[in-house]
């Protein structure tokens, strides 16, 4: 469905696609009316915005997805860490089965809950960040005051939280993909925006992500006086999966390997590896947040094994859900580090600072 999706959004769409292109269209017009009531009835107190007694930072983005705001959220959680302060990660839990109003994924000493049950991207996070608790639910309000009752916190990050407005926060962060920031500029379901493009002036500081130089095709006008950062992802290390081993990217430089991700962008993760001088033989993208078989392993072992692949790689956010899966070629984490290149100092003065934003008052 998303692969049809993109076909009809695409500026380089078939000509049989353009009449669902104006049906969708049409159905944005009334998305536009139900977002300016929504911001409308936030602001007027018809719909109660709420407050936590800690300092909330949100983090989020005005397209679907593919900014790369997990890791960025982990950066936050390990940054205030080391200044000190006693953070927790709310997450929506999307693409986990649970509809319980509040799940505890990591208590801040280990992983209670599988990613089949509150998401991978949560269980992720709770395995590279051990210290840091971390929950889901719907309502981030609701977690967030369960995380104050039952955890010794003091901050609270909100993974995807620039639209839920329920929860007044202190920081906005909005994040922007470097090379298409703003999708196609159609507003959804025709395009990839959630919102206009003019709510990035509710933002307190905007990052522009996957950075790799050159002017970024985006109106200065938008951004005002918000202040801006730069960053990047790149290749830290592999894990072997049987034995999580730290080994050095340098092992698979020029090796016969393949690679597969569920990610929002797969080619983000492809040029990843391109640019550690790592060609995969076999590469296969599948849909964000897919429920792997036991039967897909299988098929992408032998594709791996028929171009002489010895080695398969695969982002960490999808090595949780084959944890419990007999492997038979050897699977490697790729961890990937996010690098601030530019408003290092602007961002720790934000994120340490005593900041009201937004609906926060």
């Amino acid at each position: 469905m998303s692969e049809i999706f993109y076909k009809i959004i695409s500026s380089d769409r078939k000509w049989y696609w353009f009449p669902f292109f104006i049906i969708l269209q049409f159905i944005s017009l009334l998305y536009l009316l139900g977002h300016h009531f929504r911001l409308w009835a936030y602001r007027w107190g018809v719909f109660p915005s709420r407050k936590l007694n800690c300092r909330v930072i949100s983090v989020g983005n005005l397209t679907l997805g593919g900014t790369g705001k997990t890791p960025f959220v982990m950066m936050i959680a390990e940054t205030l860490r080391g200044n000190g302060l006693k953070p927790a990660i709310l997450s929506r839990g999307y693409g986990g089965e649970s509809n319980n109003p509040v799940n505890v994924v990591c208590d801040g000493k280990q992983t209670l809950l599988s990613p089949e049950w509150v998401g991978d991207e949560a269980v992720m996070m709770a395995e590279k960040l051990k210290n840091v608790p971390i929950l889901t639910g719907p309502d981030r309000y609701q977690t967030g005051r369960y995380a104050l009752e039952h955890f010794d916190v003091d901050t609270l990050v909100l993974d995807d939280g620039f639209q839920h407005l329920a929860l007044k926060r202190d920081l906005d962060i909005l994040l922007f993909d470097h090379f298409r920031p703003l999708g196609n500029t159609h507003l959804f379901p025709a395009g990839e925006l959630r919102e206009p493009v003019i709510e990035t002036r509710r933002a307190d500081m905007v990052c522009f992500t996957h950075y790799s130089g050159g002017a970024i095709n985006f109106d200065s006008r938008l951004l005002g006086s918000v202040p801006q950062m730069k960053t990047h992802l790149r290749l830290d290390s592999i894990i072997r999966m049987d034995d999580e081993e730290v080994l050095d990217v340098e092992i698979l430089k020029n090796e016969p390997v393949a690679a597969f991700c569920g990610i929002a962008k797969p080619d983000g993760f492809k040029q990843i590896l391109l640019d550690s001088q790592i060609h995969p033989k076999v590469f296969k993208a599948f849909p964000d947040h897919y429920p792997y078989t036991l039967q897909d392993i299988r098929d992408l072992e032998a594709s791996a094994l028929e171009k002489g692949a010895r080695f398969i790689l695969l982002p960490e956010k999808d090595a949780v859900k084959l944890k419990d899966m007999e492997l038979t070629l050897p699977f490697f984490k790729v961890v990937i580090e996010i690098e601030i290149l530019e408003g290092r100092e602007t961002f720790n003065k934000q994120l340490l600072g005593q900041h009201d934003a937004g609906f926060g008052g």
